[in-house]
């Protein structure tokens, strides 16, 4: 299968395409996905001058999107296979691939917040948002379960890296207040 008959099969059936295609075959249309997604949100933001131009920034941030993905399927897949739903971990990384695809929209929203008649806050958090709800879709259908295990799942490598980042939060001020007394 190549990038564009995925994407049609996956919007006109995708409990089908989802079910009947190997990891092997969405695993092309994945890598594309997370190239583009990469790629816009790399164009978004030097728009506004957020990063600095060249080759090595966009690698930087595709190897930035692969990390953050991998660890996000695999936590979700074993709190999931932890709570006895079945699926499979690098289909769920390949369909993940997909929802990135919506990054691509970040582009014509970031040139109308360029004119400023958008907020590119506003812009980052609606295809955030959409992302969410996509992948949410793609898991309750990956491993058959409801939509509140679904965002449970979704919101739990969030909630690792908000905890992980409260800890070091409050080393630094122990620290900080260490130095000082």
């Amino acid at each position: 299968m190549n990038f564009t008959t995925t994407v049609a099969d996956l919007i006109d059936d995708p409990q089908r395409v989802i079910d009947r295609t190997s990891a092997r075959e969405l695993g092309w249309a994945g890598v594309f996905g997370y190239l583009l997604g990469a790629f816009s949100l790399f164009t978004f933001l030097r728009f506004f001058s957020a990063v600095p131009p060249g080759a090595c920034s966009f690698i930087g941030i595709l190897i930035l999107v692969l990390g953050v993905n991998f660890f996000f399927a695999s936590g979700i897949h074993l709190f999931l296979e932890m709570t006895g739903a079945c699926g499979n971990a690098l289909k769920l990384f390949f369909l993940l691939g997909l929802t990135e695809l919506f990054w691509s929209v970040l582009i014509p929203l970031g040139f109308m917040a360029k004119l400023d008649y958008l907020s590119p806050v506003t812009d980052f958090l609606l295809c955030f948002i959409v992302i969410v709800v996509a992948r949410i879709s793609v898991i309750r259908r990956l491993y058959a379960i409801s939509r509140s295990k679904a965002l449970l799942s979704i919101s739990m490598p969030y909630a690792a890296i908000l905890a992980g980042f409260f800890m070091v939060f409050t080393y630094a001020i122990i620290y900080l207040i260490w130095l000082i007394v």
